[in-house]
């Protein structure tokens, strides 16, 4: 992602926050390199008020971020034309109070701590239904473990991860 990026994703952010009357600083901005490879630019918000930002389960946390995309995207492309390539140039994440990080700490947690209940048991255990984003945590997480398959299952906010017990061959 370049910095002019960056900076329109940033002060993207901080118009909307000044909007909507959310009184909020940008404490840390970092650039993160995900698993296949790719950077994510990270903005850490801090509030005295984390849930009206973040919501129930990250709910408004999630529509925020969305929004900011949106609105990042459309300024691109009336600045660059047609021919920009989004998604290569759109990658980041907004936090708030290391909700997110926190979240994917515990995430990590649940998907080891299951793993061993089921390859303890050889039972298969359904979590409780998740987002799009803590679903493929889940999958990440154990897409290496020897003797575990994990599967999404369910329709809409329903939809949560089955962790499998595979006999090795």
């Amino acid at each position: 992602m370049y910095n002019k990026t960056q900076e329109l994703v940033r002060q993207t952010l901080v118009d909307l926050l000044d909007v909507m009357g959310i009184e909020a600083s940008i404490d840390e901005e970092r650039i993160e390199t995900i698993k296949d490879g790719r950077e994510i630019f990270t903005l850490n918000l801090k509030t005295d008020y984390p849930n009206l930002l973040i919501g129930q389960y990250g709910g408004n946390l999630q529509c925020l971020q969305h929004l900011v995309g949106v609105i990042v995207k459309h300024k691109l492309l009336a600045e660059g034309g047609k021919d920009i390539d989004l998604d290569d140039k759109v990658r980041f994440n907004i936090d708030v109070n290391d909700y997110k990080k926190q979240k994917k700490e515990t995430l990590v947690k649940l998907a080891e701590t299951m793993a061993d209940q089921v390859i303890f048991s050889k039972n298969s255990v359904a979590l409780r239904p998740m987002s799009p984003y803590e679903r493929k945590v889940i999958h990440l997480e154990l897409a290496g473990r020897k003797n575990l398959s994990t599967e999404s299952v369910g329709e809409n906010l329903m939809r949560r991860v089955i962790i499998k017990y595979v006999e090795e061959k």
